[in-house]
């Protein structure tokens, strides 16, 4: 009898949030009210779901599993792994391995080819991840480096090709913009509550708090890791915003502005002058980037007012301030930049061993460097210098092309359409968030790649979906650019 009934979408999605809200407060009255029992409930509840997800994945219908990941990114090192140390299965592993399973099984309509300088890029990424193996026997612990490498390199390839392959991106626009706040907002509390009770909350391994103020890591292993994550989601969330459109509920724009809060302090918690740095020239670029007179005044003014947070940081919180604009800082990096071109030069070939470049520095006077007085921290403090140090020239020149062919991909795509020139503007920012602190902390080894690459995917996805792309002129850039694409499988 209701078959005549069109609902609107905007209309479908408020009541979807509406419900949501309504069973969350529920779950939540019962956990308190009977404690145990609900926990068992929910948990029930939520596991069952996750499992149909699964089934879901092998049938090739992969959004449910990935948007599940992407809101529980946060909890997946410290909740969602088993055993919690030295995890044998986590979250990451389980999404990534059923999403790729998802592909086989999907219909061969359904997907989307990957673009030639992606899937180049993927190859190579392949062969340093096959001469970081190399390695692998050096390692203090080959058990632990392999997960690394396996959560840190490998997946991040599998996850990207899923995303373009199958994410139906432009239909969970909305259900990615609010699994990505979600995940900011998790994270952005967890971090805070840190600096309010001075305890790494969530430890993994040793807890991270050596300084006399603390820099929280929130619910991952490091504090650059927070960092980076968070301005990857803050870019990623101003792209959420800018393609979802003006119409949106209040509702949603509520959620965003909390969103995009919680991913400037996770950015900006952990008080890393390179995130600062990157957020202060990405604000430049994007003001000569826009050619509304209005909104440069409001970028003007957002620069104005951060020149006038760094000029009262001195006054309310002189310690952060002595700490984070001490030269020995700078001077500390430069000898550890010596320390790694000595490493690099006794073995050029293969490198130390995957992480292997702690131990083998450690107690070898000949490692030792110094700059104006400083000595080296035994640490990279780099990507490239702890891919050049531990992998050698065979891992490290694969290890630069890859991103130079993800640059060049992201380019290739402004030339497609106007969802193309905005993905590449958004990546770029991306680009230059992860490389300007990248030069400076190992953050390379971490669980931002996943976060990056996803973030990537679903930008190439809505750049290669845009309706009449294959229309005539479309479709012949289309194929200049990324050549006559196979199918998948």
């Amino acid at each position: 009898m209701f078959t005549g009934i069109s609902i609107p979408t905007q209309q479908r999605i408020f009541s979807l949030e509406a419900v949501f809200v309504l069973v969350g407060a529920i779950a939540v009255a019962g956990c308190i009210l009977m404690p145990e029992a609900g926990l068992v409930v929910v948990g029930s509840c939520l596991a069952l779901w996750f499992l149909t997800l699964l089934g879901e994945a092998v049938r090739g219908r992969i959004d449910g599993i990935l948007l599940v990941w992407t809101a529980a990114l946060p909890l997946v090192p410290y909740f969602l792994s088993f055993p919690r140390e030295h995890s044998l299965v986590t979250l990451d592993r389980v999404v990534v391995f059923f999403a790729f399973l998802g592909l086989y099984f999907a219909k061969r309509s359904a997907l989307v080819e990957v673009p030639r300088t992606l899937r180049h890029a993927g190859l190579v990424w392949l062969v340093f991840i096959m001469a970081a193996c190399v390695g692998l026997g050096n390692s203090p612990n080959a058990l632990n480096s392999a997960k690394i490498l396996l959560d840190g390199f490998l997946l991040p390839v599998l996850l990207g090709w899923c995303v373009i392959a199958l994410l139906d991106v432009r239909q969970r626009l909305h259900a990615i913009h609010t699994a990505v706040c979600i995940s900011s907002i998790i994270s952005a509390a967890v971090a805070a509550a840190e600096i309010v009770t001075g305890q790494d909350l969530l430890p993994i391994g040793d807890p991270v708090i050596p300084y006399g103020f603390v820099r929280p890591n929130g619910p991952f292993g490091t504090n650059d890791t927070l960092a980076l994550i968070g301005t990857v989601s803050l870019f990623f969330l101003l792209f959420l915003r800018t393609v979802l459109g003006p119409k949106l509920s209040a509702g949603r724009r509520i959620l965003h502005f909390i969103g995009l809060a919680a991913a400037v302090g996770m950015s900006l918690m952990p008080m890393f002058r390179s995130v600062a740095i990157t957020l202060l020239l990405v604000l430049i670029i994007d003001t000569l980037w826009e050619q509304k007179t209005t909104r440069r005044a409001w970028r003007i003014g957002l620069m104005a007012a951060s020149a006038g947070v760094i000029f009262l940081v001195p006054v309310f919180a002189p310690q952060v301030f002595e700490d984070r604009s001490r030269a020995e800082n700078a001077y500390a990096r430069v000898a550890e930049y010596e320390q790694s071109l000595r490493v690099f030069l006794d073995h050029p070939m293969l490198g130390v061993g995957f992480l292997n470049f702690n131990r083998y520095v450690t107690g070898e006077p000949r490692y030792v460097a110094s700059y104006r007085g400083v000595t080296s921290v035994d640490t990279p403090h780099s990507n490239l210098a702890q891919v050049l140090t531990e992998t050698g020239i065979l891992g490290f020149v694969p290890y630069v092309i890859t991103y130079i062919l993800l640059l060049r991909a992201m380019w290739q795509l402004r030339q497609l359409n106007s969802s193309g020139r905005l993905v590449w503007k958004y990546s770029l920012y991306m680009f230059l968030a992860y490389w300007i602190t990248g030069l400076t902390e190992g953050s390379g080894y971490s669980p931002l790649n996943l976060w990056y690459v996803f973030a990537i995917g679903v930008f190439s996805k809505f750049a290669l979906t845009e309706p009449g792309l294959m229309q005539s002129e479309g479709a012949q850039v289309y194929h200049e650019a990324f050549g006559v694409p196979a199918r998948i499988f």
